[in-house]
């Protein structure tokens, strides 16, 4: 089994996702916080940190923020020295595949266990993407997971965006330091396919609805993109190890009292704003956000908090909230 193989392995169960903290007035990336949100997250069990695309703000951050942010990630985990702990970071939303293989390598000297590849630019042909993976791949020695979501279609007259054709994620899946996915599309059908299809050489993590999602496609998924959890991770960790011993009362009981009541909040305030302002009411992170991302208005925030104040009825995981 090489490095690779190893890694891949320990990709399991909760992936949780580094949602970026800010200063007041979100002027500043707050470092601290983010060092003590790891920390946070590791106490609670967690073993798989996924810094990535939309969660971690990328949109509002620049190259150097974001590779700032991949460093504090990764030297905070290693801090832990515990070998179960994988560490994911990612490369900019729209860039060149020069910058990527610059990420790509920066990843690979900060000890990154595996860098996240997103493709935003516009497609035309499959090679186009095939050949962005290929160019990367040849130049690192880290590990690759590929954020496959709708590309965006460049041919005009067509649909705006198009998924990945199966072909091409088995010939980037052959690539030798490619070790994982993020299924993104979040069509059952879709998902069912690729996980099918890559299970036996790739890390299949899926995205959207949680837990019980995932349950669906597994064993053939491996983990999931965290959700409830980036409040308190305990919610999936415990999740996880009850669906590994086969306690089906337990897992029922975690996603009809959390997950799905908290994905009421979630449908109604949006993910990314919904996660944080749970966060700032549990005391995890502040909800500041920077602009063009706004937080919550005050009557907004004040109606989120009774739902999670009805979570925290009927559920212990949410004993911590501030009152």
């Amino acid at each position: 089994m090489n490095k690779f193989d190893k890694i891949r392995e320990k990709i399991k169960g909760p992936a949780f996702a580094i949602i970026t903290p800010f200063t007041e007035g979100g002027k500043y990336v707050d470092w601290q916080a983010v060092e003590e949100y790891v920390k946070f997250l590791y106490d609670g069990g967690a073993k798989v940190f996924y810094v990535m695309a939309y969660n971690s703000r990328f949109s509002l951050l620049s190259d150097f923020e974001i590779m700032t942010l991949n460093e504090v990630v990764v030297k905070t985990v290693k801090s832990f020295n515990d070998d179960e702990c994988v560490t994911i970071v990612a490369d900019p939303l729209h860039c060149s595949t020069e910058t990527t293989i610059n990420f790509a390598k920066h990843a690979e000297l900060i000890g990154a266990d595996v860098i996240s590849l997103i493709f935003r630019e516009r497609v035309y042909f499959d090679d186009q993407v095939y050949n962005h993976f290929k160019e990367v791949a040849d130049n690192c020695n880290v590990g690759i997971l590929i954020h496959e979501m709708p590309l965006t279609n460049g041919i005009p007259g067509q649909s705006k965006t198009i998924d990945w054709s199966l072909d091409l994620l088995d010939r980037i899946a052959d690539l030798e330091n490619v070790i994982a996915i993020k299924e993104d599309a979040k069509k059952d059908e879709y998902t069912k396919q690729v996980s099918d299809l890559l299970c036996d050489r790739l890390a299949v993590i899926t995205s959207g609805y949680g837990m019980k999602q995932w349950s669906k496609f597994a064993p053939n998924a491996h983990a999931w993109l965290s959700g409830s959890g980036g409040f308190n991770p305990a919610i999936e960790v415990d999740w996880h190890a009850a669906w590994k011993r086969g306690d089906l009362d337990k897992c029922n009981e975690i996603i009809d009292n959390v997950e799905i009541p908290f994905g009421e909040i979630a449908k109604t305030f949006g993910w990314h704003l919904g996660i944080k302002t749970a966060m700032d009411i549990m005391g995890v992170m502040n909800r500041v956000e920077r602009m063009p991302l706004q937080q919550l208005p005050d009557d907004s925030y004040n109606k989120l908090r009774e739902m999670m104040y009805a979570i925290a009825a009927k559920s212990d995981y949410l004993k911590k909230i501030r009152r």
